[in-house]
């Protein structure tokens, strides 16, 4: 999505500053185990897990990168361990802390030495997410579960080979523990039972409870075990008899993380509306309330002393509470917020002289980051909930766009004036694009209509009627003067701004037909004489936006691709997907080459799909933002200079180009003299450079 050049002000005072990361988001750790080809990551990831060392000393927080080491009295980031490929949805220090385990999201299972970094071993243990994962307390056993299967696997640690399959769940497992004599493993399923397994034998109990489990803890002395449920519930079991001995109710949504403190004398619940509440376990009481996170608490760790308890929840951020406060209270307050990172990239932007880079999130938050030094300058807090679905730099402030319920609201941060609502989009579908001059807002509607604003008085000034089934992207060309449309009818619309006439239509439109050739990328080239479109499933597609003529196919992606971005100086194109790479082309043999087979290069480096594309204006970096949270910068070279008479892109004018050239006969591309058409001009031409 094209976006305006204009330069930035300084923003005032009238800001509200949202400081998330903390102090030790250093530089040095914005470069650490870095994808081939990147500079520098900006954020560090979706927090899925935490847990503490058992000496204490370190806290581990696994993400949609890898797993971050933290010191536990600093919060310092130590390290970063990552395969560079897959996100990590859950991981557990081994007993004596020399080992860190991580369940991928691709149901990968993987060791990490401590005190090397090292990855240790990597395990085809599941064919989906592991969400749980447990130390036998030895550390010779580790116990893995993943969401949506019904087995428990166990593996040996020393020789990292798979020792045994525990079965009887019948739906997807939500948590593993083994007691603390190690003879019991228990599991928790979404089929609303609880099975302990015999370690030694296989044989199990089943406990029935009746409704979803997502969560159980044993106590210390092993004579409890505590289940969390989708009935709001505590429920504590006596291990002796496997009966019910007490419950805990006071969480009005499901129950979804438990911890006992080590001493034995807490236990913490986490529940799906973000709240934690600590419960003494001798009376049964509750001793405390923390109004902890905005959205479901995925996981609890105990400080080994008892005195820290770390939380993370939905709202992407790890808390740290101090849980020798007052008792009987309500705590909004953590001691500090360890990990905090941005949803999902939903706009990013270079500035016009390439030195910070902006970026808006899924949860309507703004980020200034220094491109040079990868450091995050401020966050901006939009005060408003929803995506920001596009921003313009203006002379006065910052417009830009988020969804409230079913409208769209526009907004301007003004210098002297502070915020103000440019105007509301009635009917808001999502879609939205600024004019590169800032002067003119593109929006759609429900009615797949595409309605024009003068941003400048807030007036609508035209509806853009074509579509015939909902619009998911648009682009402006760099010189103002078209808009291309997107959307499920599969086709292109090309639009005259100053008018809003219909140019043409790129492609065939279809009512129905399932996704597959739906439209969900766009971008102009800087001369805004091509235009590229991306779909789901299907090749990028480039036509000539003048005459109005389909150019060439590239195809190498296996997912949807929704992601384009020319470079400004027209030399590279690059493309995101859904399979999480990004392909770079060679965007000069566009308009005198046929298809091209391969990309130039494929980068490699985000752990989910690719949602926004930016070069910086000189071209040199590509910012790429996905739904891991994450902003990588890439180091572009320049491709290759490639002979123009070179048409068939094997590195040398020879016979092949002639054929090639003779069978385009007639067709616009590759039109080598600019005389329109291909013909026995443009053979002449390459018969004249025959072994260059």
């Amino acid at each position: 999505m094209q976006k305006p050049k204009i330069l930035f002000f300084l923003f005032s005072p009238l800001f509200t500053f949202v400081l998330f990361l903390p102090e030790g988001f250093t530089v040095d750790s914005a470069r650490w185990h870095l994808p081939e080809g990147t500079s520098a990551r900006l954020s560090k990831g979706k927090p899925t897990g935490v847990q503490f060392s058992p000496d204490g000393t370190q806290i581990a927080v696994g993400s949609s990168i890898g797993i971050w080491i933290y010191d536990a009295q600093t919060y310092q980031e130590i390290d970063l361990l990552t395969d560079q490929t897959r996100g990590i949805w859950s991981c557990v220090y081994s007993p004596d802390g020399t080992i860190l385990a991580g369940g991928g999201e691709d149901g990968a299972l993987l060791l990490w030495d401590v005190a090397t970094g090292q990855l240790h071993a990597t395990l085809n243990a599941h064919a989906r997410r592991i969400v749980t994962l447990a130390f036998s307390p030895d550390g010779s056993m580790l116990a893995s579960g993943a969401d949506y299967e019904d087995i428990v696997q166990l593996w040996d640690v020393a020789t990292a080979q798979h020792r045994a399959t525990f079965i009887g769940h019948t739906e997807g497992l939500r948590a593993v523990t083994f007691s603390p004599d190690g003879r019991t493993l228990a599991g928790g399923s979404r089929d609303g039972k609880v099975r302990l397994w015999d370690v030694a034998t296989g044989e199990h109990d089943v406990v029935h409870i009746r409704t979803p489990v997502w969560a159980l803890a044993f106590s210390s002395d092993g004579t409890t075990l505590t289940s969390g449920d989708s009935a709001n519930r505590i429920r504590l079991w006596d291990m002796e008899t496997h009966q019910l001995r007490d419950s805990f109710t006071g969480h009005t949504h499901i129950v979804s993380a438990v911890a006992f403190s080590p001493e034995g004398t807490f236990l913490a619940s986490g529940s799906g509306n973000g709240t934690i509440r600590l419960w003494d376990t001798g009376t049964g009481q509750q001793r405390r309330m923390l109004a902890a996170h905005g959205w479901h608490i995925h996981s609890l760790a105990f400080s080994p002393d008892s005195r820290t308890l770390a939380s993370v929840g939905d709202d992407n951020t790890v808390r740290l509470w101090d849980t020798l406060q007052t008792p009987n209270t309500v705590d909004i307050q953590p001691k500090t917020v360890l990990h905090a990172h941005p949803r999902v990239v939903t706009a990013l932007d270079f500035f016009p002289d390439g030195s910070m880079l902006v970026n808006g999130s899924e949860e309507g938050i703004l980020r200034l980051w220094n491109a040079e030094t990868a450091r995050e300058q401020e966050s901006v807090f939009t005060g408003h909930n929803g995506w920001i679905r596009a921003a313009a730099f203006l002379p006065d402030g910052i417009a830009y766009i988020n969804r409230v319920s079913s409208e769209g609201r526009v907004h301007l941060w003004h210098v002297t004036d502070g915020a103000q609502t440019l105007l509301t989009l009635p009917d808001f579908f999502g879609t939205a694009a600024f004019s590169p001059d800032g002067r003119t807002l593109a929006s759609t509607n429900g009615s797949n209509k595409i309605l024009l604003w003068d941003l400048a008085t807030g007036e609508h000034q035209t509806t853009l009627e074509g579509h015939i089934h909902w619009i998911f992207e648009l682009a402006f060309s760099p010189d103002g003067k078209t808009l291309a449309s997107g959307g499920g009818d599969k086709a292109v619309l090309l639009w005259d701004v100053a008018s809003g006439q219909h140019r043409a239509t790129l492609g065939k439109q279809e009512r129905a037909g399932g996704r597959r050739d739906d439209v969900f990328g766009l971008a102009f080239s800087p001369d805004s004489k091509t235009l590229a479109s991306s779909g789901a499933y299907g090749p990028i597609q480039l036509w000539d936006a003048e005459t109005t003529e389909r150019l060439s196919i590239l195809r190498g992606h296996t997912g949807e691709v929704g992601a384009l971005a020319f470079s400004p100086d027209g030399g590279s194109f690059a493309s995101g997907s859904w399979d999480s790479t990004i392909l770079l082309w060679d965007a000069s043999t566009f308009r005198t080459h046929g298809p091209q087979d391969s990309p130039a290069t494929v980068l490699k480096g985000h752990t989910k799909d690719i949602t926004q594309l930016t070069f910086s204006p000189d071209s040199r970096t590509l910012a790429s933002g996905s739904w891991d949270g994450t902003i990588l910068l890439w180091e572009i070279a320049s491709p290759p200079s490639q002979v123009p008479w070179d048409v068939n892109g094997d590195g040398v004018v020879n016979i092949l180009d002639l054929t090639f050239i003779a069978s385009r006969f007639g067709e616009n591309s590759p039109d080598l003299n600019g005389d329109g058409v291909v013909n026995i001009l443009d053979l002449t031409l390459v018969a004249q450079h025959i072994g260059e």
